[in-house]
């Protein structure tokens, strides 16, 4: 049953910068949606391109798209600008790479609306050179409370779990009284990984989620051009920045710390990745050995037993455990010069 003191029942926040390649194709997939009650709220991130004059001719022709526009000042400040000025009772994230299916917020919704969930999780699609692959996930379609719920925000924040849920904000239809009293939004200093930090922060506080994972609703594209594509100086400091947000706030107990130095040591080997993506080798040269000698990471590696740690990192943290971080140096210096100097 509708709240009277909204306008709608679900807002979809889309994020955009630059997108003119993909954008059409994302917004075609909420104007197909077979779900009636709901807004599109585009947020244009200072984009240079022609995406500003798209989300016009869709705003002239539906009158549920509202264009806003902002300085750029990444996806974590644009997706913020949506919620708070999002009129539904539910939240949706759509990012303008991607598309979803036409029954995802009618299905979404009403599981949502039919359980009292807080959050509904469904499943997902990514395509990679143009070959679609179904991501499944281990937890059965149903609602989960409380002790349940908490065992689903473990597996939210350890990247290493065997049920590992990923925390793609377009997963997940959110109540949006939940973000509220404590206020929660995405860090807006934290510009890759920003969904990560938002989703188990989101997570920890919850005692109702649901789950449609026998539902592949959400289409994630591939974008080589896109930011997750390449290099971010101080990627590894924003890794640590969130390592320490989590352990502030969340539970202390050994389950969560656990998954704390999981995410901490998996985090480490994006970051290696990431710096092999600058075209500058001094920058390469100082950003890999920061990582490889970080104390926070050395001690993740030392609070796994070595049968735990090889069955997580396998050679990795073999590597790190038994101090031979010069191959890992090694590796990745060739990634950099396959990178850079591909003939």
């Amino acid at each position: 049953m509708s709240d009277p003191k909204y306008c709608c029942e679900v807002s979809v926040v889309v994020p955009i910068f630059n997108a003119e390649k993909t954008l059409v194709r994302c917004l075609d997939s909420l104007v197909n949606q077979t779900f009636d009650c709901f807004e599109v709220l585009l947020v244009d991130d200072g984009s240079t391109d022609s995406s500003n004059e798209i989300c016009e001719r869709y705003c002239c022709k539906d009158s549920r798209f509202k264009l806003f526009k902002q300085k750029n000042k990444g996806p974590a400040s644009a997706r913020n600008n949506g919620i708070d000025r999002a009129s539904g009772r539910f939240l949706y994230f759509v990012d303008a790479d991607d598309l979803i299916h036409p029954e995802s917020l009618s299905t979404l919704y009403n599981v949502a609306d039919f359980s009292g969930a807080e959050v509904v999780i469904c499943g997902l699609i990514q395509i990679k050179d143009g070959i679609a692959r179904r991501r499944d996930f281990s937890y059965t379609p149903g609602l989960y409370e409380n002790d349940l719920c908490r065992k689903v925000a473990l597996d939210v924040l350890d990247p290493k779990s065997d049920s590992y849920i990923p925390p793609f904000s377009g997963i997940r239809l959110i109540r949006r009284e939940v973000l509220e009293k404590p206020r929660l939004r995405f860090c807006e200093e934290i510009y890759r990984t920003e969904d990560y930090l938002f989703a188990n922060e989101l997570h920890f506080r919850i005692r109702k989620v649901s789950m449609v994972t026998n539902h592949a609703l959400y289409c994630y594209v591939e974008n080589p051009e896109s930011i997750t594509n390449s290099y971010l100086a101080g990627y590894w400091g924003m890794v640590k920045r969130i390592h320490r947000i989590l352990q502030e706030i969340l539970p202390r107990n050994k389950n969560v710390c656990i998954a704390l130095a999981s995410m901490l040591i998996s985090r480490s080997s994006m970051a290696l990745n990431v710096v092999c993506r600058t075209d500058r080798w001094n920058t390469f040269s100082k950003e890999i050995v920061e990582i490889l000698n970080d104390n926070s990471l050395r001690n993740a590696i030392q609070s796994f037993s070595y049968s735990a740690g090889l069955r997580r990192f396998r050679f990795y943290f073999f590597l790190h455990r038994f101090k031979l971080t010069w191959i890992i140096k090694i590796r990745y210096s060739a990634k950099y010069f396959l990178n850079n100097f591909k003939i």
